[in-house]
C-alpha cells in the first residue's frame, strides 16, 4: 500500500510540475506583453482604477482629451470598462492601416464593445465578412439605380410617420425617424411590398433597442458575472425571441427564392436577393445564420442611421436660420433634375452635406476611432513597438474639437464645409490634397466616425444618400425650432467611447405655409 502511495504521489506530482511548466510556457509571453502594455504611460494615474473606469463611463470623451493633452503625439494607456487599452497617436494611423488582417485585427474589438458572445450580434467572421461584401459590391454599386425608388418611399412614409402640423407641435422624431428608417431601408433590403410587414418592422426594431440595452447592461456588471446575467435577465429573452420571429418571417422569402435561383428566374432587386445569390454560390444554406446576417445589417442601418438624422434634426431645432438655406438649395436641385433625387442631385446638396458633416464633427457616435486588436507584437518604423495581444485605438472626439483643424470648435457653422470644399480662398489647416475629402462620406485620420483604412463602414453612402433623403422631405414638409424656453441643442447621453441621442426629447415641428 506504501508502494502505491508514493506511486501515486510521484506520478501526480510529474503531473501537476509538467502542467505548471505547460501553463507557464502559454502564459509567459501574455505576462512578457502586459509588462511591456505597463511601460505606457497611464491617464489619470494618479487616481483609483474604480475611478478611471467611473470617468470612462461617464465621459470618455474627457479621458481621450486628457490623454491627447497630456501625452500628444506618444503612446499611452487608457483605462476602459474592458480594461487598459492602448491609445495610438494619430500620426502613425496611416503606417498601422496598411499591417494585415493577421496582425491586427478590427472584429475583436467590436466583439467586445457588444459583448458578442452574448449578444450574438456579429455571426462568424466569414459571414460578417459576407455581408460586407454584398454592401460593397450590390448595395454601393446600386445606389444609382435604387435612389429614385428610395426617394419615393421616403416621401411616402415621412407622411405617413409625420402627420401635418398645422402649428407647432412636439414631436418625438427619435421615435418617428426609427420607424422611418427601419421601412426606407427595408424596401432595399427585403423588397417594397414586405419593407411594411409589422413582423419585420416589429423585430427589426426592437433588435435594434434591445441589442444596445444588453450589451450595455452587461458592461455595468463584473466580466465573470456576465454569464449569468445572460441566462437570468429578461432582455437576452427578449433577444433571442427576436431572432426567433426573424428566422420564422424569413424562412418562406428564402425558400421561395432559392426556387427561383434554381429555376433562373429573376429575382427581386434587394439585398437579401443579392445575399442569397452568394450564399448559393458558397453552399451556405444554414437559415439560422442567414437569419442573423440579415440582423447585422438590419441593426447597423438602423441604428446609425437613426442616430445620425436624429442628431442633425437637434442641431437644425437649435439654428432654425439654417433651415430656409437647406430648404433653397433642395428646391433647387430639384428643379434641376427633373424632380428627381438622382445621385447627381443628391451630390449637389453641399449644404446639406455639410451640416450632416458639422453635425457629425460635433456629435461622433463613438469618441475613438480606429479600434484593432494586435494578434503580433507590431514594430514600427520608428521603433516604437506595439505589445501582442492588446487593444489599440485612437482618440476621435477631441481630434475632431482640435482648433488647430476647426476654427471655433465647440461652434456649430453649418457652412464650414461647404466653404472647405468650394471656396479655394478658405483656409485649410489640415492641408487635404484633394478638398472632396471634406464631404461627409469621406474617412480621414481627422474624421474617423465611419472607421478608418479598409475596413471603414462599407454601408456608409447608402447612409449618407438615405440620411439626405429623409432630411430633405422633412424639411420640404416642416419647420422646426427648439421648445420654448429650451436654448441651444440637446446634450447627447454617454456610455463610455459611445455617444447617442436623448431619446426621449421633443423639438418642435409645423408644416410649411405654402
Amino acid at each position: 500500500m506504501e508502494v502505491l502511495r508514493m506511486i501515486v504521489y510521484e506520478n501526480l506530482s510529474s503531473c501537476i510540475f509538467v502542467s505548471l511548466l505547460f501553463a507557464g510556457m502559454l502564459t509567459w509571453p501574455h505576462l512578457v506583453d502586459e509588462i511591456k502594455l505597463r511601460r505606457y504611460p497611464l491617464v489619470g494615474k494618479e487616481r483609483s482604477r474604480a475611478e478611471r473606469v467611473k470617468t470612462y463611463i461617464l465621459s470618455a470623451y474627457s479621458a481621450y482629451e486628457e490623454g491627447r493633452r497630456e501625452y500628444e503625439d506618444k503612446f499611452h494607456r487608457m483605462t476602459t470598462i474592458d480594461g487598459d487599452h492602448v491609445i495610438v497617436p494619430n500620426k502613425y494611423l496611416d503606417e498601422l492601416r496598411q499591417r494585415p488582417d493577421s496582425e491586427i485585427d478590427s472584429q475583436h474589438p467590436f466583439n467586445r464593445i457588444f459583448e458578442n458572445q452574448y449578444t450574438g450580434v456579429f455571426p462568424t467572421r466569414s459571414n460578417t465578412e459576407l455581408v460586407n461584401q454584398v454592401v460593397k459590391a450590390e448595395l454601393t454599386r446600386s445606389l444609382a439605380r435604387i435612389n429614385p425608388r428610395l426617394s419615393t418611399e421616403v416621401e411616402r412614409t415621412v407622411r405617413e410617420e409625420l402627420p401635418p402640423c398645422d402649428d407647432w407641435t412636439g414631436v418625438n422624431v427619435s421615435n418617428a425617424l426609427m420607424q422611418i428608417v427601419a421601412i426606407v431601408s427595408g424596401h432595399i433590403f427585403l423588397g417594397p411590398e414586405l419593407c411594411r410587414s409589422p413582423d419585420y418592422l416589429r423585430s427589426a426594431v426592437d433588435y435594434t433597442v434591445y441589442i444596445a440595452t444588453a450589451a450595455n447592461l452587461l458592461k455595468s456588471w463584473p466580466s465573470w458575472m456576465r454569464g449569468i446575467i445572460f441566462l437570468i435577465r429578461p432582455e437576452f429573452r427578449r433577444l433571442r425571441q427576436l431572432r426567433r420571429d426573424m428566422k420564422l418571417f424569413l424562412k418562406p422569402l428564402i425558400e421561395e427564392r432559392r426556387t427561383k435561383i434554381r429555376n433562373g428566374e429573376q429575382l427581386s432587386d434587394d439585398m437579401l436577393s443579392w445575399m442569397l445569390v452568394k450564399t448559393e454560390a458558397k453552399g451556405m444554406r444554414d437559415l439560422t445564420h442567414l437569419t442573423n446576417m440579415q440582423l447585422l445589417l438590419t441593426m447597423a442601418a438602423i441604428h446609425t442611421t437613426t442616430f445620425t438624422a436624429a442628431r442633425i434634426l437637434y442641431d437644425l431645432a437649435a439654428h432654425p436660420e439654417t433651415v430656409k438655406d437647406l430648404r433653397h438649395e433642395i428646391r433647387t436641385v430639384l428643379d434641376q433634375n427633373d424632380g428627381v433625387m438622382t445621385t447627381k442631385a443628391l451630390f449637389d446638396l453641399k449644404l446639406m452635406d455639410s451640416v450632416m458633416r458639422e453635425s457629425q464633427r460635433l456629435n461622433p457616435a463613438f469618441s475613438d476611432g480606429f479600434r484593432r486588436y494586435t494578434f503580433k507584437r507590431i514594430m514600427l518604423k520608428d521603433g516604437t513597438c506595439i505589445p501582442a495581444n492588446c487593444f489599440i485605438e485612437a482618440a476621435n472626439g477631441p481630434v475632431l474639437r482640435d482648433a488647430a483643424f476647426y476654427p471655433d470648435p465647440d461652434k456649430f457653422l453649418p457652412t464650414r464645409f461647404l466653404s472647405l470644399r468650394t471656396n479655394p480662398t478658405t483656409p485649410d489647416p489640415i492641408g487635404y490634397k484633394n478638398r472632396e475629402q471634406y464631404q461627409f462620406v469621406s474617412v480621414t485620420k481627422e474624421n474617423m466616425s465611419f472607421g478608418f483604412g479598409r475596413h471603414a463602414c462599407p454601408g456608409r453612402f447608402f447612409a449618407a444618400n438615405e440620411i439626405k433623403l429623409i432630411l430633405a422631405r422633412m424639411l420640404l414638409e416642416y419647420d422646426v425650432r427648439m421648445p420654448d424656453g429650451v436654448e441651444g441643442p440637446y446634450e447627447n447621453f454617454h456610455f463610455g467611447a459611445v455617444n447617442g441621442v436623448d431619446g426621449t426629447k421633443e423639438i418642435m415641428m409645423r408644416t410649411v405655409k405654402r
